[in-house]
Parts: structure tokens; sequence; C-alpha cells
């Protein structure tokens, strides 16, 4: 199962799924029958036993009293192994689901806008969700199978009291089913809810110190509440619809019970059901009401993993944000024709930029529009195309590259890039046991080597999960690292130290010429330890777009006096 084969609809979705763990389901659901089998047969043969006894004694008891022990073996050994394969195609069911969702999120083209929360709930419970009905099917299998075997051996001992188990069962199911459609709405509202209270929780973490800096803690905190408490009102509504559906499931199973006990004592008074017969029957009844009860679950299994994959499928069948022409460029410009144009491009701040970065040359872009800035990196790593304009590298637009050759060739990193969970040496790229002399000599660059001397086990140290073990400016300096170890032939930096004291700035200034000397690489910042080290800046703003080569040893007093004046 992947994107380009999706499946149309959701029960489509859901059928893939549980045709891609076929063998399993096959297995589980032999398995589960046979053991369906067993435990109808144990009414009838304890039925037996006790005809057998009362006509012939002990001696004709025991061989029933075998073939009951065998029966047990065989249905427990059944239920052992048709467990174990049941498991597996719940579990790997969901995994194809969750990796459809993970393909989508990662595939080239972008255009997926959920953040990491929501996604996280799409991937982890709506996968589960049908993950678990591809378990529950099995047993669902089995039950049905266990009710015709269990219908027909009513009917040998009579036709009268078949027919009741068969139209009692058959008018429950249709009910149970119909009730059961009326919950999908609510499983989908329930995981959107979830889906918004865990991308709230999520961004909180993550501004934590922010939200501290500036007193919102408890604006924060009542804002999760809010969507905590929407959240629980839409699970508390679904479990409201569930338990009065299970109400409904247990007075129909007693009414059901009640009907068979009625007309088997009433057979039984007038001669036309014997008492062997009478006590299978009432077992088989009795044991019928745990498959209808897994018969019943069907409903509401199917119901939630109907709603979930609603939601995967909205996410999968989202536009890619940017498309490859069928033809594109797969060899990328060597060093001294890398050089990027900005061709009245406008993005979706609205800001046209039209600027040139050379070749072989460090440049330095101030922006006086935060949202236009912030244009410029997503542009170059085409997360979108231009409303209007275009850019170009090498002098072809970026259309027209393959997307992995593009990426492959400029490198963006932005201010607030991610730390991936694992080891240091890992984030940087490091083979091998040692950092490698590319990777140590990037972290120098960064003065990540400071940070990284000052972890518990350095280079080997695992960093948590959103690597909350280190301080924003320690993460900055680190993944700066990570992109200089890179070496791109393009390299685009988004405010790369605004997290970083002024000191180490400058020492990262000076770095970061020395080791990006005669390469091309687009510095995006307000910084003036970063653009006085600049072979050339431009400053695009509402009058314009300037120019000019900048001293290595001028510093810029401040960006007032850049506007007024362009920096030399």
């Amino acid at each position: 199962m992947d994107i380009e084969t999706l499946p149309a609809s959701a029960p489509s979705l859901i059928r893939a799924a549980l045709l891609s763990r076929r063998r399993d389901l096959a297995m589980a659901c032999l398995l589960y029958s046979t053991h369906q089998l067993g435990e109808s047969l144990v009414p009838v043969v304890v039925g037996a036993a006790i005809a057998a006894a009362a006509d012939g004694g002990l001696s004709t008891t025991a061989p029933w009293v075998a073939v009951l022990a065998a029966d047990f073996a065989l249905l427990s050994l059944s239920y052992r192994f048709g467990a174990r394969a049941s498991q597996r195609a719940k579990q790997y069911a969901a995994h194809e689901v969750r990796m459809l969702v993970v393909d989508r999120a990662v595939r080239a083209g972008g255009g997926v806008e959920p953040p990491p929360g929501a996604l996280l709930t799409l991937a982890g419970s709506d996968a589960a969700r049908i993950g678990a009905f591809a378990g529950i099917c099995a047993s669902g299998l089995a039950a049905a199978v266990a009710l015709v075997v269990a219908t027909a051996l009513l009917m040998g001992f009579s036709p009268v009291l078949g027919a009741v188990v068969l139209v009692c069962v058959t008018v429950l199911l249709l009910a149970i089913g119909k009730a059961s459609d009326r919950l999908r709405a609510g499983y989908r509202s329930e995981q959107q809810g979830s889906a918004n209270a865990a991308t709230l929780a999520e961004d909180i973490v993550r501004g934590l110190r922010v939200l501290r800096g500036i007193g919102a803690e408890r604006a924060a905190a009542d804002a999760y509440t809010a969507a905590s408490r929407s959240a629980l009102n839409a699970a508390a509504r679904t479990a409201r619809m569930e338990s009065s559906l299970t109400g409904l499931r247990t007075l129909a199973t007693g009414a059901y019970l009640m009907a068979v006990a009625g007309v088997g004592g009433w057979l039984a008074l007038g001669g036309r059901l014997s008492l062997g017969h009478l006590v299978s029957a009432l077992g088989l009844a009795q044991f019928l009401t745990g498959s209808l009860q897994t018969l019943f679950g069907l409903g509401p299994a199917r119901a939630r993993a109907i709603a979930s994959a609603e939601r995967i499928l909205d996410l999968v069948r989202t536009p890619v944000g940017v498309s490859e022409p069928p033809e594109p460029v797969l060899d990328a410009p060597d060093a001294s024709n890398a050089d990027l144009q900005f061709r009245a491009a406008v993005g979706r701040s609205g800001t046209a930029l039209d600027f040139t970065v050379q070749p072989g040359r460090i440049t330095g872009l101030v922006v006086d529009d935060t949202r236009a800035a912030a244009d410029v990196p997503a542009l170059l790593a085409r997360e979108y195309d231009p409303v209007r304009g275009e850019v170009r590298l090498g002098g072809r637009p970026l259309r027209d590259y393959d997307l992995d050759t593009l990426r492959s060739t400029v490198l963006v990193a932005l201010h607030d890039a991610a730390l991936f969970p694992g080891t240091v040496r890992g984030n940087l790229g490091a083979p091998g046991p040692g950092p490698g002399p590319g990777a140590a000599e990037a972290a120098r660059t960064a003065t990540a080597d400071q940070v990284i001397s000052t972890l518990p086990e350095g280079w080997d140290t695992v960093l948590g999960e959103g690597t909350r073990s280190v301080s924003g400016g320690q993460r900055q300096r680190l993944a700066l690292a990570r992109a200089l170890a890179a070496r791109p032939a393009v390299l685009v930096l988004h405010d790369p130290t605004t997290a970083v004291d002024s000191a180490t700035e400058a020492v990262i200034a000076d770095n970061l010429r020395r080791y990006r000397e005669n390469q091309t690489t687009l510095i995006v910042t307000t910084s003036p330890a970063l653009l006085s080290r600049c072979d050339r800046v431009v400053f695009c703003g509402s009058k314009g777009t300037t120019a000019a080569d900048s001293t290595h040893d001028e510093l810029v007093a401040s960006l007032d006096a850049y506007r007024a004046v362009v920096v030399r």
C-alpha cells in the first residue's frame, strides 16, 4: 500500500490494510474458528455424557469425558496460537497505515500543513484503531462460524429452537449495526479534539522558556485547559453513546437467552425435547452470548476505524506543495556557476524580492519585513513556489531541477532547526566511532565543540526527545555545525545565532567567514556581527533593493544606519 495506489474510500483503505496481512488474518481466523468450534462442542459433549450416565453408568460416560478433555486441549491451543496471529495482523496492519502517513508527511513535494502533534495523532491512535479492527475481524469471523455451527446443532435438536435463535440473532445484529453507524461522527470529533490538544501541548513545551520570560504561563495553561476540556467533552459524548449501545447489547442478549430458555423449556415439558438435548441447547445458547458480544463489537470497531481512515485519507490526499517537471534537471551547477537570483519573486508574505547572490561569495541579506525574510529560505528549499516571479539557481529556474538534486545542492538551515533524537555524532553526520575531521571542524566553526565538551558523554551523548537536554543557544550551535558539516555547494542560513550571546556570535561570525571562504553562502539576518563579515550585503525593503561590498573589519553600528546608508 502506497500513496501512488491510494484507496478511493475509507472502507477501501481499511480493506487494503487487512489484505496486507492476509496470511496472519487467515491463520487467526482458522485457529479462532477451531477454538470456537471446540467451545461450541463443550455443551454438546456434556449433554451426551449426561445422557450416557443416565443410560449406562460410568463405563459409558468415560469415553465422553476423554472426548471432553481432548476438546479442551484443542480449543486452548487454538486460542493461544490464534491470538498470536491476530496480534501480528493488528500490529502490522497499523504499521502499514502509519507508514502511509509518514510517507506523505516526508514526501519531497511537501504541502502537508498539520503540525507535528496532529500528525502524531494520525500516525498513532488513528492508525492503531485501524489495526485494532484488523485484530477484531479474525475474532468476528470465528464468532460467525461458531454461530452457524451452533445454530445447525440446535436445528438438529429442534428446528423450532434453531429458528428462534436464527431470528433473534439476525434482528439483533441489524439493530446493533444501525446504532453503530451513528458513532462514526463522534469518533472523528473525538480524534480531532485529541489532535488539537496534542498540538497545543507540543507548542507550549517548545516555547516554555519564552512563556516564562514574558510571564504568559497562566494564559498558556488556560488555553491548554480549554483545548483539553473540548477533547474531553468530545470523548465523553462518544463514551455516552457507547455506554448506551453497550446497555442495548446487554438487554438484547438477555432477551435472547430468555427466548431460548422459554422455548426450550416449553418443548421439554411437551416431551418434544429430551433432558440431554435441553442441557445441550441451553449450553449452546449460553455459549453463543460470547460470540454475539464479539459480533456486536464489530460495529463500533468498524465505525472507529472508518472515522480514523477518513482522517488519514484527508491528510494523504493533500496536494503536494511543489511538483517536478516531466523531465527535471538532474545535474547541479558547478561551484563557479552556483549563483542565486530572485527575480521579483513573491512568496506568501506578498513582498516582491529582487536580488542576486554571487557564486563563491558570502552574502548577507537584510529584509525589513520578517515574513518576507522567512520567504527566502522557504522558496530556496521549495517548500512552496513563488506566487509571481521566479527564483533561479545557476541561471535555471528552481522549478526545472529534480527536488533531490536541488536540496542536495542548496542546503537551507533555519534558526529553529530541530536536532534528531540520538547521539551528537549522529546528528552531525559523523560515521564511525570518532567525530571525524569534517564534523570536528564544523563543530569548532560553530563553537559547538564547547557545547559538546560540557555534555556528559561528549560526542556520544544521547540527545533526549525534543533535545531538551541542551539550551536554545546550544541547540542552535549544534544545528549550525550540522549544516556546515554537510559542505553543500550553496548554504543558506536564516538567523543562525539568534539564541547565542554577542561574544560567541562574534567568534562564530569570524569562523564562518574562514570556513565558507570562496563558497556560495547566503545569510538572512539582521545581526551586525554576521553582516560585517560578509563579502557583500543586500538590503531589501520598501524603498527597493540596494547592495554593496563590505570590508571585513568594519562593524555595522545599527540597522538604522544600514537602512540609511548601504553598507560598504
